[in-house]
């Protein structure tokens, strides 16, 4: 056993990380809490991310498997407590006092219920529904509490239905007629396991536990359905959608779901296109607008350089000039024409009116003299009058100051000034501005708000710049943002433009359906980017999990339990098949017990005809007693191999037994309980008796519990009935209990109260009497309820019957007669007292004794 524990142990040491954490924990604590359970599911998805990593939470105790090959002993000592659980309602509970207790009961008395009862706290397959009493107008909550020991710990258990099967009782082995069937017509898993087999099953079912929650975990993952628009199957977008998996990157989801404006532009196109009727005429209007949209902006671009801050610096540089220079000369005219009797001489109107006297002089008066002429003989060219002397100095300072180099300068600055302002670009005015949108297709009042505000900064800038003297007193500059839109603008129409030439040029419109439905598609990839996202997440979560759950694959542990079965128990269970048939006297029963399969970690045999055709069912050939014997040996053989002591439960096992077949499972279930507890439920008198009887002769302890249907409910446990005790046992019962209570009755309450009990003192002490004449008297050569005449080893008794024990028995018949037949009024018969039924009862108990000692003599 030592090689197979290394054996395994090294080949435990090859299996998946998180199994071996899970191997691990069993083998410290024997069992595996829901927080092992959550541990483990975390671990097996780790290994399934990064085998590496998970490596690092493998315990690094060695494994010792030779250690943990343990058996245990188990019993059940009572139920109690029963409520709502089908019509039980017991106000006692029930007792299994020794290893073999016997329960009978007569039909309705709660026997299927405690059976029903212990099927669903030991978790036994096929255990039916567990109903309550469905005669209440008002059903009763479902528990009752258990009283078990473990190795000679008592343990109290509250249970109810929602908790489920008592782990502590899953070793619990139960046959009734449901379990009959399975092992003769179904495969059967052994029950029965070597530890290293039963390690085995807890990592299967572990692998099971946490292949569910991972398979759930997966099941709860489920993709957002998108509908793609209508005709779009063949497109590249849906193309790709359909081609997304747990390998497409968030950079190629970003690439395949962008959406740029251009984009919208296009398909704004396309749909225009699709519904042209007259291309040509479509593409002129674009062209137009593209057209009118580059002047606009041009316009714009220009009045806007025109009051860039180079320009207007000069132009305020220039005014700074003029002004400092017509002061200067301003203030020298003043010095020259000061005393004069007009004011105004040397401002621009005068000097507009000099240089018109100049011209008249020079064209006209005199054209040969140098202006102004001022001969003794010249005249005003003006007013035509003569000049004096001081008329005559007066021109000529005029005409000085007028030729003087300031007088230039000013004209100078005046005229670079008057040259710089002339390069401003007129600002259209608002109604103008909306032609020009017009013209150029611009219908968005966003766009047109912008142009208008960018028209109206331009002039507020202008407007600044006539009072500005230096830059920073100007109104700022807008931005050219507009101005770029406008380019795009310009640019997009002159695209559709082209796009609408092209459709000209073309007759079958296929294409640009086509294009639109692509372009659609990707638009819509756009508005469902965060749905497509989470669906390449949520698979790529889903193709984790698919390899977690790989890893709770149960292949590798059912070979391996198979191949560890074939060594540690398939053939010792064959074994004990064959011997269990023979001692349950079915050794002619033509079956065979055969390994048929393993699967998930399990073990399946099944009953077979020997050399019949593998189609017919075992069921269908045997009798009903054959197929009870056969299922019962199968059974037996089953669970008689578990080195641990687990209590048998048998359900009224001699059903459609004959003679031959009852006496040897009678001696079976009593040789049973040499070594464990059974427990019986049975209705049959013959039974009762018959294990009483085998129980005695292998000195089995044993107690017999009567159960009963009461008002209150059924199961309500008790003593047997006089007629199902054995006549010694009754004997004491009647003398030691009931006998005592009514003495101390007719004490203590008088003789009516008393009456009522020694009536059916008497009525027992009759029954009992005949069941002595039976069972002792006559050797229990015959019994009434049995069908067989037993004379084996019984028949010589009859021989040591004397005349003094008939009539001994005669009488005793005869006067407890009287006590059961209607009594006459005038002559009633008085019942006895206990003293007289003491001395009656102590005599057949000495003649008990005494006629014992006869037969053995």
């Amino acid at each position: 056993m030592n090689q197979t524990f290394t054996d395994f142990e090294e080949w435990l040491s090859s299996r998946h990380q998180w199994l071996q954490v899970a191997a691990a924990r069993l083998l410290k604590n024997n069992t595996l809490s829901d927080m092992d359970l959550t541990d483990l599911i975390e671990l097996c998805k780790t290994e399934a991310l990064s085998p590496e990593s998970s490596k690092k939470t493998i315990s690094k105790e060695k494994y010792n498997l030779s250690a943990k090959d343990p058996a245990g002993n188990l019993r059940i000592d009572a139920i109690n407590s029963v409520k709502g659980i089908s019509a039980l309602g017991p106000k006692k509970p029930l007792n299994f006092n020794n290893s073999l207790s016997i329960i009978y009961g007569q039909n309705g008395s709660g026997k299927s219920s405690y059976v029903r009862l212990l099927k669903h706290v030991s978790g036994t397959e096929k255990a039916g529904k567990l109903r309550g009493n469905v005669y209440l107008p008002h059903p009763q909550p479902q528990e009752c509490s258990l009283t078990i020991s473990i190795n000679d710990s008592i343990k109290e258990i509250l249970w109810n239905p929602e908790l489920g099967a008592i782990s502590e009782l899953s070793a619990l082995h139960l046959y009734d007629t449901d379990c009959a069937n399975v092992y003769v017509n179904e495969e059967n898993e052994v029950a029965y396991e070597p530890w290293l087999l039963q390690f085995l099953s807890q990592l299967t079912n572990t692998s099971i536990e946490v292949g569910k929650a991972i398979k759930s975990e997966m099941d709860g993952i489920t993709l957002t359905k998108l509908n793609p628009p209508e005709k779009s199957n063949k497109t590249k977008a849906v193309e790709w959608l359909n081609k997304t998996n747990a390998s497409t990157t968030n950079e190629e989801v970003a690439i395949q779901c962008s959406w740029e404006d251009a984009d919208e532009h296009e398909l704004i196109s396309l749909r225009q296109q699709a519904t042209e009727t007259d291309p040509l005429e479509k593409m002129k209007k674009f062209n137009d607008e593209s057209q009118n949209i580059e002047n606009l902006c041009s316009l714009l671009t220009s009045i806007r350089s025109s009051l860039s801050d180079e320009l207007c610096t000069k132009i305020i540089d220039a005014k700074r000039d003029y002004v400092i220079k017509k002061k200067a000369a301003e203030e020298d005219a003043d010095k020259i024409f000061e005393n004069l009797p007009i004011d105004g001489v040397s401002t621009e109107s005068w000097q507009l009116l000099w240089e018109q006297a100049r011209s008249f002089s020079e064209q006209h008066a005199y054209k040969t003299e140098l202006f102004p002429y001022t001969s003794i003989e010249s005249v005003c060219v003006l007013c035509q009058q003569p000049l004096s002397e001081e008329a005559q100095s007066r021109l000529e300072s005029f005409e000085f100051y007028v030729k003087s180099s300031l007088s230039k300068q000013v004209k100078i600055a005046e005229e670079h000034l008057n040259n710089l302002l002339s390069s401003f670009k007129e600002i259209p005015t608002e109604s103008i501005l909306k032609l020009h949108l017009k013209s150029s297709g611009i219908t968005s009042n966003e766009i047109q708000e912008k142009i208008l505000t960018f028209c109206e900064a331009l002039k507020k800038r202008s407007g600044s710049l006539k009072e500005a003297t230096a830059l920073s007193q100007l109104i700022s500059l807008p931005f050219e943002e507009i101005l770029l839109e406008l380019k795009e603008t310009s640019v997009s129409k002159k695209k559709q433009a082209n796009e609408y030439q092209k459709l000209s040029e073309i007759e079958n419109r296929a294409e640009i359906h086509n294009n639109i439905i692509e372009l659609e598609t990707r638009k819509w990839l756009k508005q469902n980017k965060e749905f497509i996202c989470e669906n390449v997440e949520k698979t790529k979560r889903k193709a984790e999990l698919k390899i977690a759950l790989s890893l709770t694959n149960t292949q590798a542990l059912s070979t391996k339990k198979s191949s560890l079965s074939d060594q540690l128990i398939t053939s010792e269970y064959i074994k004990r098949f064959q011997k269990e048939l023979k001692e349950l006297g079915g050794s002619r029963i033509n079956v065979n017990l055969i390994k048929t399969r393993a699967e998930k970690g399990r073990i399946y045999h099944q009953i077979k005809l020997k050399n019949s055709a593998p189609t017919i069912k075992t069921s269908e050939v045997l009798s009903e007693g054959e197929f009870r014997i056969v299922s019962l040996a199968g059974f037996l053989a089953d669970v008689e191999g578990s080195s641990s002591n687990t209590p048998f439960i048998f359900d009224d096992p001699m059903s459609s037994l004959d003679q031959v077949f009852e006496e040897a499972t009678v001696k079976r279930i009593a040789k049973l309980s040499l070594t464990r507890q059974v427990i019986i439920f049975t209705h049959r008198l013959s039974f009762l008796s018959l294990l009483e009887e085998a129980a005695n002769k292998l000195e089995v302890e044993y107690n017999a519990i009567w159960l009963r249907s009461e008002s209150w409910g059924t199961g309500e446990p008790g003593e047997t009935p006089i007629f199902a005790k054995r006549p010694e046992k009754a004997l004491n019962f009647l003398m030691n209990e009931r006998l005592s209570k009514a003495k101390k009755v007719l004490q203590e309450e008088g003789r009516i109260e008393y009456d009522l009990l020694a009536k059916g003192i008497c009525s027992d002490f009759r029954i009992l009497i005949e069941r002595l004449i039976e069972n002792d008297l006559l050797a229990d050569v015959v019994q009434r309820f049995r069908r067989s005449v037993n004379t084996m080893g019984k028949i010589h008794k009859l021989a040591n019957i004397s005349a003094e024990d008939c009539k001994m028995f005669e009488g005793f018949m005869t006067k407890y007669s009287t006590y059961e037949h209607s009594q006459s009024y005038e002559t009633p018969v008085i019942l006895p007292e206990p003293d007289e039924l003491k001395e009656d009862m102590e005599t057949i108990k000495v003649w008990l004794g005494e006629f014992k000692k006869r037969n053995t003599a």
